[in-house]
């Protein structure tokens, strides 16, 4: 049974990020404050999850092909928001996350601890930083994607860039205001991150967001210098895990990596921490 309108009407009278998974011999369940919530009086057979991953694909455009082991697409519902579906099997069934996201984008106002400190430090990155890398990282990569968004929504609204947003999928969609937004989504817009890397030289923007999960290949990484070395400012939002590994997936970018924004939950807001990286701190590791 294909369960998804009910799903998708759940999620759209929620007003906040939210986030459910679908599995076989399970009811739905949405991850709320670290527990998970029952919120269908189901148990959903690998039948049900199948009919409702084909339904909620059938919302993206671009994504009617064959489902595959595993995969992710978004899309946006008129006044329910957007949603970022990713699935993948077990042994022969799928299970399915969703996380949907507000259609507007929140303020670094409300979402930060302390965002007149917050605001001065991004002022000061898009003021003086051309030609360097900045990496977003947290643990809740559903904060890391929001704090992104709006740090890329203050620019936007305060100063005059050409902004290029590559996302696979895409979490927000980022109006224009004083600055001209590019958003490109991998897998729908590009097929591939080196795609949009290099379509990125031929617009040479002034800043550039990737936001993406894996790590970057040999290929992606000298695209990644190129635009760098031609005085694009680039935020990279990767997830964290320890300082160790997040030096190894970055060991070709040192050179240009600047500042390190952490990002940890304090009760309902973020707390930013703006961290200049000395090049020597890290070949010591």
């Amino acid at each position: 049974m294909n369960y998804a309108p009910q799903i998708l009407n759940y999620l759209g009278s929620v007003s906040t990020v939210s986030e459910v998974f679908l599995a076989p011999n399970a009811s739905p369940v949405e991850r709320r404050e670290g527990k998970l919530i029952k919120f269908m009086p189901v148990v959903l057979t690998s039948e049900d999850i199948r009919d409702t991953l084909v339904a909620l694909k059938s919302h993206a455009s671009g994504s009617l092909g064959p489902l595959g082991k595993e995969g992710s697409f978004s899309f946006g519902i008129h006044k329910s928001g957007r949603f970022r579906v990713t699935y993948m099997t077990q042994r022969g069934s799928y299970v399915i996350s969703i996380i949907k996201t507000p259609f507007e984008v929140p303020t670094i106002e409300e979402l930060c601890q302390d965002p007149s400190y917050v605001i001065k430090e991004i002022n000061q990155i898009v003021g003086d930083l051309s030609g360097r890398c900045v990496v977003i990282t947290g643990k809740d990569h559903i904060k890391a994607s929001m704090f992104a968004y709006s740090l890329l929504q203050h620019v936007s609204i305060n100063f005059s860039k050409v902004i290029y947003i590559l996302e696979e999928p895409l979490n927000y969609l980022l109006k224009h205001g004083n600055s001209l937004v590019i958003q490109r989504e991998i897998g729908t817009d590009v097929e591939t991150l080196q795609e949009g890397l290099g379509d990125a030289m031929l617009i040479k923007p002034n800043i550039l967001y990737i936001g993406y999960t894996e790590r970057f290949d040999e290929r992606e990484i000298g695209e990644i210098v190129r635009i760098l070395e031609s005085g694009t400012l680039v935020f990279v939002n990767i997830p964290y895990i320890n300082q160790q590994k997040l030096i190894y997936d970055l060991k070709d970018l040192v050179s240009f990596t600047e500042r390190i924004i952490m990002l940890e939950e304090e009760k309902e807001v973020i707390k930013v921490s703006f961290r200049e990286i000395q090049l020597r701190e890290w070949e010591n590791h």
